[in-house]
């Protein structure tokens, strides 16, 4: 067996030994991370001997769009990257392959002064065989032109609902496989498809197929299958030696799995790992791919039932982006993301409103909760974006397709289709369902209204969602379940999803009484932690909901919002822009959803008090506590509420500073959460 090495020559290359990607896992690669960078129009910027000189020097993920956050207004236009390399003599006779797990948001890419592809889109990955650019006995120059101007010929059409982030702000790599290999081209995908046929107590079926790609002069192939399951116990192996008929062919074999283990979200999120070994010549491609095994159907009663059973899917949604990064995430943050809505016991996540990082999916996978996955078809439209638009499902489909966490896909967000039936939208989005289902028969679609029960763009996509906002921007909390209970009673059929709900909250804010929604300059904590008390009793009580997710897990940057207090952000969040603070409606959830002992006093931040008598409210989901206000112990309480709250009434404190403690009452496991409140 060959192997396949490329020597660094230039201290522009990095090279990491854990893949961004799985299915590089096997294949030799190098992480490019140091590029030359300019911002600007700069024609023939490509050329072997422009001159770079004065560009600045940066590490990807990049991006150049920070100003949408620090400021009103931000560049939106070209910039440049570029970097070299050199190969190493033993890969000389390789395929040579290039991979951008995502750039914003129009991307042209050059080797050595010649254009190796064009690609469309923000979000999503790409990738071009350089074979025929790349120079085997020298230096090679790699450039990048980016834009992030709007194009009414691509989705989204504008950035009035986030920010169009220019930058290669997502991982690249270059790798190489031999001449006969899995054909990594496919929409950038892994090249592997495991599509669940059947699915029974004792016996599951899978059929994997498998897409090639063969520059070589034999057509002889041996293809190697070894299916282990999450105890790394092998479960099927097989070898099958097939003649390909065509350059770019793909191979189907069908696996039978006894006793099949099932992904079963948080209650066991197990997975197989399948490895496909392909030999042409002596040599020899390999790729890994993880996949899981479920069953899901919704019902018009009982909502969303996995694996058999009922299984509430309470969620938060989350935009790709940090107040110190902006989209150009690491790992470790996208990490960190993920143990945040873990911490929360959310079961299911809406990543909104766009494909975000394999490596969200990856994790969701791991840890067990269901995904909502989406492409950027939202809110306003041209009529010209129609192609752009199936070019981006196709790619969200096919690069996660394998991912057991994902459960449907969404076809688009608040598209304003309002005047009649024969808008431009309304035949898109049927084009987009169609070919959804062509690409993948296992999952349903979804899309995300604004509008009524029923509408122009309503009932297309097999499953619903509406985005309500009752109590901010109209109306009451109460409104919620009001809605909910008609629309459910003049539809029957219509199975109801709540895709986004939420209120604004600035933790600098404390007084209620200031109030100023929906787009004022106040917006106090308490507001939103109201708000969500009362509309998670009415979405809890309501089982035949589908779906609820929460707008949003984070602070996000909206460059054109000047809304609670600061300016080009989206207060909607349970935790801070910068995820330093996690905002008192989190630790409301986080009793409601998680199983970990959860004992926290709202209104921490509400520091300074006119009143000496006060309520204390503790939101936990341990059996009893006691609260001690300094040192004194005022009461002991059990728990009765099912909304995992404790009130603590008329709670007398000193002028001056008073330090307020509770405990868990049970001391071998004793929790204690404490804050300081003054009264003046």
């Amino acid at each position: 067996m060959k192997k396949y090495i490329f020597f660094i020559i230039t201290a522009l290359i990095s090279c990491n030994i854990n893949a961004q990607i799985p299915f590089l896992k096997e294949r030799d690669f190098l992480k490019l991370e140091d590029w030359s960078f300019v911002k600007g129009k700069f024609n023939g910027a490509e050329a072997l001997n422009f001159d770079t000189s004065t560009w600045s020097k940066v590490k990807i993920p990049h991006t150049y769009s920070m100003d949408a956050i620090e400021n009103i207004g931000y560049y939106r236009g070209e910039a440049w990257y570029k970097t070299s390399l050199q190969l190493s003599e033993t890969i000389k006779n390789d395929r040579i392959f290039i991979r951008f797990e995502g750039v914003g948001h129009d991307t042209q890419v050059y080797v050595n002064g010649v254009s190796v592809g064009k690609h469309v889109g923000g979000y999503s990955a790409f990738c071009f065989e350089i074979t025929d650019a790349i120079n085997k006995n020298g230096e090679n120059t790699i450039a990048v032109n980016v834009t992030n101007e709007p194009n009414y010929k691509r989705i989204p059409t504008n950035d009035k609902l986030f920010n169009f982030y220019g930058g290669i702000y997502r991982p690249v790599q270059i790798f190489s496989t031999p001449k006969c290999a899995i054909d990594p081209t496919y929409f950038a995908s892994s090249g592997v498809f495991v599509e669940t046929k059947l699915v029974e107590e004792k016996r599951a079926q899978v059929e994997v197929r498998t897409h090639i790609s063969n520059t070589s002069d034999s057509n002889n192939i041996d293809l190697k299958y070894t299916l282990v399951d999450s105890n790394n116990e092998v479960v099927f192996s097989d070898e099958v030696k097939q003649v390909l008929n065509s350059k770019n062919q793909v191979v189907s074999k069908v696996i039978n799995i006894e006793n099949p283990i099932l992904w079963n979200a948080r209650k066991n999120p197990s997975q197989y790992t399948l490895k496909i070994q392909l030999e042409n010549n002596n040599q020899v491609d390999i790729v890994e791919q993880k996949f899981g095994i479920r069953t899901y159907n919704f019902d018009n009663d009982k909502g969303f039932v996995l694996n058999g059973e009922p299984y509430r899917l309470f969620g938060v949604c989350r935009h790709q982006e940090w107040k110190q990064f902006g989209p150009a995430l690491e790992n470790k943050q996208h990490e960190k993301d993920m143990d945040l809505i873990d911490e929360i016991g959310a079961s299911a996540l809406r990543l909104a409103h766009y494909q975000q990082s394999d490596k969200m999916y990856e994790i969701a996978d791991e840890k067990g909760i269901l995904v909502w996955a989406e492409i950027p078809f939202v809110h306003d439209y041209t009529g010209r974006e129609g192609g752009n638009a199936k070019e981006q499902l196709k790619e969200l489909i096919l690069q996660n397709y394998n991912h057991p966490s994902i459960f449907v896909w969404g076809l688009w967000n608040e598209v304003r289709a309002w005047k009649d039936p024969n808008e431009f939208p309304v035949g898109l989005t049927k084009e987009l369902n169609k070919i959804a289902h062509n690409l993948d028969k296992t999952r349903l679609t979804t899309s995300a209204s604004d509008r009524g029960i029923t509408s122009n763009m309503g009932s297309i996509t097999d499953l619903q969602a509406w985005n309500k906002y009752f109590g901010w921007y109209s109306g009451d909390y109460s409104d919620m379940g009001k809605w909910i209970d008609e629309s459910h009673k003049i539809q029957p059929t219509i199975k109801i999803g709540i895709s986004e709900y939420g209120v604004g909250a600035n933790i600098a804010h404390q007084d209620r009484s200031k109030l100023e929604k929906p787009k004022g300059n106040i917006f106090p904590e308490q507001i939103q932690t109201e708000y969500h008390e009362t509309t998670w009793k009415i979405l809890k009580e309501r089982p035949f909901v589908w779906g609820t997710f929460i707008w949003n897990m984070f602070d996000f940057s909206v460059a054109s919002w000047n809304r609670g207090g600061v300016r080009n952000l989206n207060h909607k969040g349970l935790v801070t822009f910068d995820r330093e603070i996690k905002k008192d409606a989190f630790y409301f959830y986080k009793a409601n959803w998680s199983k970990e002992p959860v004992l926290y006093i709202a209104e921490r931040r509400n520091n300074k008090r006119t009143e000496d008598v006060v309520n204390v409210k503790v939101f936990t989901n341990l059996k009893g506590i006691t609260l001690k206000v300094n040192g004194k112990k005022i009461a002991s309480k059990k728990l009765t509420s099912d909304y995992k709250t404790i009130v603590f009434n008329n709670v007398k404190l000193l002028k001056g500073k008073n330090t307020l403690t509770v405990l868990s009452n049970k001391k071998h496991n004793s929790l204690l959460d404490e804050v300081i409140w003054f009264v003046e």
